[in-house]
């Protein structure tokens, strides 16, 4: 009796085992189709089906890379934490781009426009060092007035294009810039 038991126990593990892949999909693909239907911001039929395609397809995307960590996500927290300064760089961000598009409605003055470079640590080829590059032109391509071309790891520069120019923002030099 004591042997049967026991059998049991390994055969539930191993269900278990089989069935935690499946939940972890489903929690991906239930966290990406509720992104897209608040995004959509209605519930119809249409959207519905295109939100479930999509997010099969996210979901099973992630789990690939997560399971197979080609992305690893290693750093520090203090990098990923900059991310609490831009509400403010998106509501400042926001009024400098709306105030260049009244001065070329109203007054015709184009955009300036500018490309620009700043100095920035790139670091190595380490995962620390990826996630901040990373995280450095995720927050900083949010806010509206800052869009960054890339980084030039041989010259160590941020590119960025600017509508107005403006100073660098704070979360930018956290993460490496140099102004």
């Amino acid at each position: 009796m004591h042997h049967r038991c026991g059998r049991l126990r390994i055969a539930a593990a191993a269900g278990r085992t089989y069935l935690r892949p499946v939940l972890a999909w489903l929690l991906l693909w239930s966290l990406s189709f509720s992104l897209m239907m608040l995004y959509a911001g209605k519930i119809a039929p249409d959207e519905a089906l295109f939100a479930a395609l999509g997010s099969a397809i996210s979901a099973s995307a992630s789990k690939m890379v997560l399971e197979k960590r080609l992305a690893p996500l290693r750093g520090e927290w203090r990098c990923a934490a900059q991310i609490w300064r831009l509400p403010r760089y998106l509501v400042s961000g926001t009024w400098e781009v709306l105030a260049v598009l009244a001065r070329q409605i109203f007054l015709r003055k184009p955009a300036p426009s500018l490309l620009y470079g700043v100095r920035f640590d790139a670091g190595g080829d380490d995962d620390a060092s990826a996630l901040r590059r990373a995280l450095a032109i995720a927050y900083t391509t949010a806010t509206p007035n800052f869009v960054v071309v890339g980084i030039d790891r041989p010259r160590g520069l941020l590119v960025y294009h600017q509508v107005e120019k403006g100073p660098i923002p704070e979360m930018t030099v956290q993460l490496g810039a140099k102004p």
